[in-house]
């Protein structure tokens, strides 16, 4: 019987996951969701104005590249837009893992704040 409940909880989170998915189909769909993402998340200290996404379309996911941005309202060099950080966006359900925290090994996010 508690195995049964176990199982029935994990379906009902499962069903909860699935209802709140967003498919991407877009590379803007992706930079979109990557600017809300990092801003939600506080991936960077930067305003969301100050950073770049770039975004490569790869077979199930986006890859963004998330670059600082250097304007005179920004700050740093304008010759210059270093990668903060890369996310992965996958394009059925939006799933998101990034490289943020080491710089190299890709993970999922935080639960939302």
């Amino acid at each position: 019987m508690r195995a049964r409940l176990v199982t029935f909880g994990l379906l009902l989170a499962s069903a909860h996951a699935m209802a709140s998915e967003r498919a991407i189909s877009t590379a803007d769909q992706a930079a979109d969701r990557a600017a809300e993402v990092a801003q939600t998340h506080h991936l960077s200290s930067n305003r969301t104005q100050c950073l770049l996404f770039d975004v490569s379309d790869e077979k199930s996911y986006f890859m963004v590249a998330v670059h600082e941005k250097h304007t005179p309202e920004c700050g740093g060099d304008p010759n210059t837009a270093p990668v903060l950080f890369f996310m992965k966006l996958r394009k059925r359900d939006g799933y998101v893992v990034t490289n943020r925290r080491d710089g190299e090994h890709f993970a999922p996010l935080p639960r939302k704040p």
